[in-house]
């Protein structure tokens, strides 16, 4: 069968009186306004913000840090006639900060040129060979700007300082414990500054550098920096949402011959540019050419206004992308086919090949994590040299880079971060690095990792229609901290399964609800899952994106599947998986059997139960049977044992577990000796402590999690570690020495660790099947 590749949760969108005011106060459509509240967006002020993003919204760049500094410089390089160079990148954002950064120079009248890195022979940031030959051989170059890239360069820097050239750095990656001792920083995040968004991409920083030496907004580049914000990644709230948007704007009147050149080959309909047509179309064919040859293809085509230079160049960006598609296409499928001939099942994936194209490995590794869940190392072995070269890509519990800087001496080269790194090796060492990454992953519990969690809004297909799809489009710009809603869809069949594209491996689903015929797409699923998907479409679970399909003036609205999988509890009993950590009164207006294993809990809800429902109260020698339809659990037991006995009893046709619980005690886990030690510490030197009102000051000063400490401090008293009264705590000074683990908190916190892991933190499917087992044998 088919499992999700994601844990669905499933948010409910509120229902109050402040949403009824904000509806009337806005005029926005009520699930706009909800999913905004759901994202934090609760205020008249903060919604309209967001929802209509106005250039006044714009940061003053002279904020940033070094920003006077670093203009002044580059002003004073122009007035002398100095010979500038900006250093860019070979990516996107590089493209686009080195043609912004080039353009605004040129039209104050600076002598200026830009370099952009050869991915292959110069690598990503100041190159200190580059840099020679730029000083060396560059006819008086003075002064170097870079855009995307500096913050880590430390020894092309101080060799340009040794040989009287300043360099101005613009950038916006991560900050290193020591800084390059540049001219001038500018960085939206430098320790030193105070700039009030600090989530800029490389673009950005350069589009407020020009402001600052233009003096007013430069708006002809926003063009320039929608493409580079967007493919960059970065979050698209504050500053980049009032950017993106009005680039988008631009991009669809640009008069950039190379633009236009480019929308041509791309096959672009220039009034429906969004950021997704530069996710898919634009942004591929851009990073193609650093990939592939080099990036400075891409500053020409951006700045050039020869419009025949610009058809030639528009070709060749989308040859060059062609090219790199059919690269990665082999080698997935070379990788693919090494994977399945392993004789072993590895943690993490390892893979190398005979001459694979280095700048597309990095895409094959993002593939393969795509593919089978796990972190990936794709190489290309040099079969000259025998050194093999490659990237990595992982999931977020595995922490690449950690994983493998403590192994540096099975690496020639290395460097990364959480989720990503470059690296290279002997050959023979491919073996070592399969063995260590596998000792890493297992260190790290990769292998009880939990799926990546995706947040679904549950909907009925008849309540979906292009109406809706409008009406969410006011949330766009779509993308990181902002993305496009997710559903999950109910009450439909599936009437046809087809596998569509030239090598038959998108899947396009027909679904049928009452009143609605939807077509459902899934690009790249593979034809193996596409047969088992037609074997079985009764057994079709999925969720998605809304969106419409424009064909011949007629438009119908389609759903993007972004996952899917076979359940196969549609037969039977039904058992559904919530996990909630919030409950709301909405939740308990249908018609079911609620079960309950906290008392406590169970009296706070009564009162919110449908008069038709009927509720059960946990008892363990209670031999009551449960013969109902629909049986809820609500809350989460402090024992698996309670839950076997509970299903033990239980006949019913749809089982949904919420499992609520109020603490996190898995993912807190348990308290180092170090913890508790500075606990002790304090609590021997301090007398009286108000824990009933102080409690979270506590936590803050002793570094702890709140619910932590707390249940340190229980294990203390039942020590006798400190003594509580009337609210206050102070140390025990006649402290008889005892094993912490010994005491019953210590057993009872293990245990709901335990029982949290089980049945809270879990795969869904494997709790499915785990719940249906014990129904079964009642049922």
């Amino acid at each position: 069968m088919i499992d999700a590749k994601k844990e669905w949760q499933e948010i409910e969108l509120s229902e109050n009186e402040h949403l009824d005011e904000l509806i009337e106060e806005t005029g926005f459509p009520k699930i706009v306004l909800q999913i905004l509240m759901e994202r934090g967006y609760d205020s008249l002020e903060a919604i309209n913000n967001f929802l209509d993003p106005d250039a006044r919204g714009l940061y003053d760049p002279n904020f940033m840090h070094d920003m006077e500094l670093g203009v002044d410089r580059i002003q004073q390089a122009i007035m002398n006639g100095e010979k500038i160079v900006i250093y860019g990148d070979y990516d996107v954002d590089g493209i686009t900060s080195t043609a912004l950064m080039y353009e605004t120079l040129e039209e104050l009248g600076a002598e200026v040129e830009y370099y952009i890195p050869d991915r292959f022979k110069d690598g990503y940031g100041p190159n200190v060979e580059v840099y020679k030959r730029l000083i060396d051989e560059g006819e008086g170059v003075s002064l170097i700007v870079t855009v995307d890239n500096g913050v880590a360069g430390h020894e092309a820097i101080d060799y340009a300082n040794q040989h009287g050239v300043d360099v101005v750095i613009t950038d916006h990656h991560e900050l290193p414990e020591t800084l390059p001792d540049a001219y001038a920083i500018i960085h939206p995040r430098h320790p030193e500054g105070d700039y009030p968004f600090g989530e800029l991409s490389g673009v950005g920083v350069a589009f407020k550098v020009a402001a600052a030496l233009l003096e007013e907004l430069p708006q002809d580049v926003l063009d320039l920096v929608a493409l580079g914000t967007v493919a960059d990644l970065v979050s698209l709230t504050g500053e980049n949402r009032i950017l993106v948007k009005y680039g988008l704007q631009l991009l669809q009147q640009t008069m950039r011959p190379g633009l236009q050149s480019l929308y041509k080959v791309a096959g672009i309909e220039v009034p429906t540019i969004t950021e997704e047509t530069i996710g898919f179309s634009l942004a591929p064919r851009l990073n193609a050419l650093g990939r592939m040859e080099n990036g400075s293809l891409g500053v020409e085509l951006l700045t050039t206004l020869d419009g025949e230079r610009a058809e030639e160049l528009a070709k060749t960006t989308n040859q060059l992308n062609i090219k790199r598609q059919e690269e990665v296409n082999k080698i997935v499928e070379e990788a693919v086919a090494q994977l399945a001939n392993k004789s072993e099942n590895h943690l993490v994936n390892v893979v190398a090949g005979n001459n694979w194209h280095e700048g597309v490995v990095g895409i094959v590794a993002s593939r393969l994590v795509d593919m089978t869940g796990k972190p990936s190392l794709v190489l290309s072995i040099d079969e000259k040299t025998g050194i093999a070269k490659g990237s990595g890509r992982s999931i977020e519990a595995f922490q690449m880079f950690d994983a493998l800087d403590s192994h540096r001496d099975i690496l020639m080269k290395f460097g990364g971060y959480h989720m990503a790194c470059g690296l290279s090796l002997d050959k023979e060492k491919l073996s070592d690095l399969q063995q260590v990454v596998d000792e890493e992953g297992k260190k790290q519990g990769i292998e009880h990792a939990t799926k990546p969690v995706v947040k679904v809004i549950p909907v009925n297909l008849d309540d979906v229609n292009l109406d809706l799809e409008a009406q969410l489009e006011a949330l766009a710009p779509f993308g990181t901290d902002n993305p496009r809603p997710v559903f999950e869809f109910k009450d439909y069949e599936v009437n046809a399964v087809q596998a569509i594209g030239q090598q038959k491996n998108h899947l396009k689903l027909q679904l049928q609800s009452n009143n609605s015929q939807v077509d459902a797409l899934d690009f790249g699923i593979g034809s193996k899952k596409i047969s088992e998907i037609e074997r079985n479409k009764n057994s079709v679970r999925l969720i998605g994106t809304l969106g419409k399909n424009v064909w011949q003036s007629r438009v119908n609205l389609q759903i993007m599947i972004e996952d899917i999988l076979l359940d196969d509890s549609n037969t039977g009993t039904v058992v559904e998986i919530q996990r909630k950590n919030k409950l709301t009164k909405s939740m308990f207006q249908q018609k079911a059997t609620y079960a309950f294993f906290d008392k406590k809990l169970y009296n706070q809800v009564m009162p919110y139960l449908a008069d038709s429902s009927e509720t059960y109260l946990y008892n363990f020698s209670d031999d009551k049977k449960l013969n109902c339809d629909t049986l809820v659990v609500v809350d989460c037991p402090d024992n698996i044992e309670k839950l076997k006995s509970l299903l033990a009893k239980a006949t019913v046709k749809h089982f949904i577990f919420v499992g609520y619980t109020r603490e996190n005690t898995y993912l807190n886990g348990l308290p180092t000796r170090e913890q508790f030690g500075r606990l002790y510490k304090f609590s021997q030197t301090h007398t009286n402590v108000n824990i009933r009102r102080d409690l979270q000051k506590l936590a803050d000063y002793l570094k702890l999690k709140r619910e932590l400490l707390v249940f340190m401090i229980n294990v203390f008293f039942e020590a006798k570690f400190v003594k509580i009264e009337n609210g206050l705590m102070s140390g025990n000074t006649n402290v008889t020495p005892h094993s912490l683990e010994d005491t019953n908190s210590y057993q009872a916190y293990l245990q709901k660790m335990k029982v949290q892991k089980s049945l809270i933190y879990s795969k869904s499917t494997d709790l499915q099947k785990w719940i249906l087992k014990y129904l079964d044998e009642n049922n």
